[in-house]
């Protein structure tokens, strides 16, 4: 049986991280595959192909990125390698998506940027908020965004009402696994980490 080329293996483990098992990858790459699937169901029939094909890839990469963000490998190497320089990076690499639902589906310029500055700052702040509330402050985010976006600036154009709700999970809910993550990895490292209970009872 002919392995895979080493080049396709390191990218798909970027993905799902060093250590996961063919169970884990499949899900990954079901979910992308249900994701492109759900773009082509969820089509106007006006669509161009410059649309669909678009459309799908947004889907694919979406949704397979945040059933690969919700690993355990894949949040375990991101949080304690991604450094701010890169989350800078993984941030402005998704302004993209936003621009595209502005650019080639007639979304809303305000719809997009809000969609936009919600993910990013939420993204660049969750490392500097508590451990205990990163999740609150994450899902309050996430919520206000997408009532706000629908609300205020008429929601999603037809066919992509599933790409702000798969947007903000990917990014907003994958930092926020990796941040706990984090904490819990350095908190389980620390040798004066004893629960208060256990260290009353050993004095």
């Amino acid at each position: 049986m002919r392995r895979l080329p080493a080049g396709l293996v390191g990218a798909w483990g970027l993905l799902t991280g060093p250590s996961a098992d063919p169970v884990r990858s499949a899900v990954v790459a079901g979910c992308a595959l249900g994701g492109g699937v759900g773009a082509l169901l969820l089509a106007p029939p006006n669509w161009t192909s410059w649309q669909l094909l678009p459309a799908v890839l947004l889907a694919v990469d979406l949704v397979g990125g945040l059933a690969a963000g919700a690993l355990p490998p894949s949040r375990r190497t991101t949080a304690s390698e991604r450094t701010a320089p890169a989350r800078l990076l993984v941030v402005g690499a998704h302004v993209l998506h936003p621009a595209l639902a502005v650019l080639l589906f007639g979304a809303r310029w305000e719809w997009g940027l809000l969609l936009f500055l919600a993910m990013a700052c939420t993204v660049l702040v969750l490392p500097r908020v508590p451990a205990d509330l990163v999740a609150v402050v994450g899902l309050v985010a996430t919520t206000v965004a997408l009532t706000v976006s629908v609300a205020f600036f008429g929601g999603p154009p037809a066919g992509l009402a599933w790409l702000a709700p798969a947007y903000l999970v990917k990014l907003v809910v994958s930092a926020i696994l990796g941040q706990t993550a984090t904490s819990r990895t350095w908190t389980a490292a620390e040798p004066d980490s004893k629960p208060v209970s256990s260290a009353r009872a050993s004095s």
